[in-house]
């Protein structure tokens, strides 16, 4: 005989577990390009559950506007070439304005390489821009030398402060 307690339990452990409802085809076939681009930020999987679709119909999409890849880490690369610039150029004026007994000459160097570090920045910026409205472009030449640089300035600072 069955006990009180296992008749109970049985009905909780065998009901349907409730299903996510499939988007409407003329909800997918509604997103637009736009629609789409506002979520380059996110990774594709929460771009997918933001826009409430699958993640192969996300891309399915992507497909349809020439997107071959989604453009998450080149924005996110971007991202943080641009926050090591502002980094670096807070860091410079800082030191900029303690040295003021310093030679003219070292403080017109300074003032040129805050310029042109802000240059960089406003040219990175620019070129986030344009991924945003373009994902399929790729980086600049120059802006991959200087993501390569920028990386192993950062593989040198960190074998040298754990040695």
């Amino acid at each position: 005989m069955a006990s009180k307690h296992s008749s109970a339990v049985v009905p909780n452990l065998l009901a349907p577990a409730e299903k996510q409802r499939r988007a409407h085809r003329e909800y997918i076939a509604s997103i637009t390009l736009n629609d789409i681009a506002q979520y380059f930020h996110l990774p594709i999987r929460e771009a997918s559950r933001t826009l409430k679709i699958g993640l192969s119909i996300l891309k399915k999409k992507c497909r349809q506007y020439g997107i071959p890849r989604w453009p998450h880490r080149k924005l996110k690369s971007l991202d943080s070439l641009i926050h090591d610039l502002e980094y670096v150029i807070d860091d410079e004026t800082e030191r900029d304005g303690v040295k003021q007994e310093d030679h003219m000459q070292d403080e017109k160097e300074n003032q040129d390489a805050i310029e042109a570090l802000a240059k960089r920045k406003r040219m990175l910026e620019t070129e986030k821009a344009t991924i945003q409205q373009k994902p399929t472009l790729d980086l600049m030449a120059e802006t991959k030398q200087f993501r390569q640089y920028v990386f192993k300035r950062k593989y040198r600072a960190k074998t040298l402060v754990s040695e």
